[in-house]
């Protein structure tokens, strides 16, 4: 094998493991509420982190071990009829490619933006003034502040790293252009109209340690489908989630239980 050779087929491999570990990434995000599941994906993922070797044969496998996860996961979340199962199951797959290439799901693929597009006074985050697309918050910052995003019309997705502890009244109220949010696991707070009339955002990825999500905090949001409740959530207000149509009838059935007028 010639030099060149031996580069290419590494960075394939290397491509490989990419994809995978990224679907790892992803269906570990999903299954984080439920304990026994978490442990078998994170055992095949510590599987196939180890092995020496991604070949065709082992990827094929970790695919059907993957299949059968997200499986478990909609048996577990019982949205879906048996007979379907693997059907959807194949297609929840398609559907994880494809949103981690839209919207860079893992953190490593986020650059922490620059502080000087961010007004920051004793960790407060009390505006933005940045030009907008990919927004990563600083890790010093604890609380974004009220109105900081009003507005803004240029953010497509926004990441908070681990330490912010609440997010303030409208914060990111008419954010038109936002698509996607990563939440930090010590987030434990959402305000009130905190992400009203995002109008765009489709995929919020949460994190247990939340315990609040105050009035209007994801109202008419129209194209929310893709939402993590965890588990540690204890208070929805009224209307939290008003004109949310797109959502699927689980999530709903979720907050229902939390709460029967957060979705009025």
């Amino acid at each position: 094998m010639g030099l060149f050779d031996k580069f290419k087929k590494e960075d394939k491999n290397q491509t490989l493991r990419n994809k995978y570990l990224r679907r790892f990434f992803l269906i570990t995000e999903m299954a984080s509420s439920d304990e026994d599941l978490f442990t078998d994906i994170e055992n095949t993922r510590s599987r196939f982190e180890h092995a020496p070797e991604l070949n065709s044969k082992l990827a094929k496998e970790i695919d059907e071990q993957i299949y059968a996860l997200i499986d478990s996961l909609y048996k577990t979340m019982d949205t879906v009829k048996s007979e379907a199962r693997s059907q959807a199951a194949h297609k929840t797959l398609f559907k994880i490619d494809n949103l981690l290439q839209e919207r860079k799901v893992l953190s490593k693929d986020f650059e922490v933006s620059p502080k000087s597009d961010f007004v920051i006074e004793n960790g407060v985050l009390t505006s933005y003034i940045g030009n907008g697309g990919d927004v990563v918050v600083p890790p010093d910052v604890e609380v974004i502040g009220e109105k900081a995003f009003y507005n803004n019309t240029a953010i497509r997705s926004i990441v908070l790293q681990e330490g912010v502890k609440v997010i303030k009244d409208e914060a990111f109220y008419l954010c038109k252009a936002l698509t996607y949010v990563k939440l930090p696991s010590t987030l434990a707070r959402i305000g009130q109209s905190a992400f009203y009339s995002c109008k765009a955002l489709s995929t919020v990825d949460m994190k247990n340690g939340l315990t609040t999500i105050d009035y209007y905090a994801f109202g008419r949001c129209s194209a929310l489908k893709q939402i993590n409740l965890p588990i540690t959530i204890k208070d929805i207000k009224d209307k939290a989630f008003t004109d949310t149509d797109e959502l699927p009838r689980s999530i709903k059935k979720k907050i229902k239980d939390i709460n029967s007028k957060a979705l009025d």
